[in-house]
């Protein structure tokens, strides 16, 4: 544990920005279990809380975070492909047009809160540009964003999102795949690394107790560290006009 609480100082180094570098850390899969989930919206800093619909405590959890002051998400479950088990309500291959555009509909009335939304896996579903684009088309027309979770090297949705004229940004870093406290370390500063490079970044973190431990401790340094902490729609891309048409992955405004 020396070394964890010696990366932890390693926050606090000065930054010689002139603006403050901004984090996004957005926690998926809420909904399943209570208590962790309710750790999650009361942590002392804007984290976003992307919150399974039909989960049995997503509902009571998107309300307690958006009363927290907390953006919510809807975690929406996609099609990983092998054969892995896609959630109820989730978009799965080969669903139509207006399968996919019901399905949507029905998840985003089980979370009002949400602002946006972003993939449950669907490492499979988001490399396809056809059911992606009507997806954007409905998130467009209800306002709201997506945030690439990046499942997939493969990934349009972006693109697709960019051509839909559609606010949209792209996970960074996932702080929590080795739930140990001293590698959830690494990857944080990781995140903050590359904040101070390019001015902002986005993680993805899950409610493992390992995780809600980490941010309990280490949000508190933030202001110290020189780090905002953020909404993610703070980081959004905005594309132009001339994106929407082109799709040349141009962007205005951050």
């Amino acid at each position: 544990m020396r070394r964890f609480a010696t990366a932890l100082v390693l926050l606090l180094a000065v930054t010689t920005a002139t603006a403050k570098p901004r984090i996004a850390i957005i926690i998926d899969d809420l909904g399943y279990h209570r208590y962790h989930g309710q750790a999650i919206a009361d942590l002392p800093a804007a984290v976003t809380c992307a919150v399974i619909p039909y989960s049995p405590h997503g509902r009571k959890l998107a309300e307690r975070a958006s009363l927290a002051g907390k953006e919510v998400l809807v975690h929406m479950p996609m099609d990983a492909g092998d054969h892995i088990r896609l959630d109820r309500g989730g978009l799965r291959l080969g669903i139509s047009e207006q399968e996919l555009l019901d399905t949507v509909r029905q998840s985003l009335s089980q979370i009002p809160q949400a602002r946006g939304l972003n993939n449950h896996m669907g490492s499979a579903f988001t490399e396809q540009p056809e059911p992606m684009g009507w997806l954007m088309a409905e998130l467009k027309a209800h306002q709201l964003f997506f945030v690439d979770s990046r499942t997939s090297g493969r990934s349009v949705a972006q693109r697709i999102a960019r051509q839909q004229g559609l606010a949209n940004a792209g996970r960074d870093i996932f702080l929590d795949n080795d739930r140990n406290l001293v590698k959830i370390n690494d990857q944080f500063n990781k995140l903050i690394r590359l904040a101070r490079e390019r001015g902002q970044a986005i993680a993805i973190g899950h409610p493992y107790p390992e995780t809600v431990h980490y941010l309990q401790q280490v949000l508190p340094l933030m202001d110290d560290a020189g780090i905002e902490v953020v909404p993610v729609s703070s980081l959004l891309e905005t594309p132009t006009l001339d994106t929407a048409t082109t799709g040349d992955g141009s962007h205005a405004g951050s």
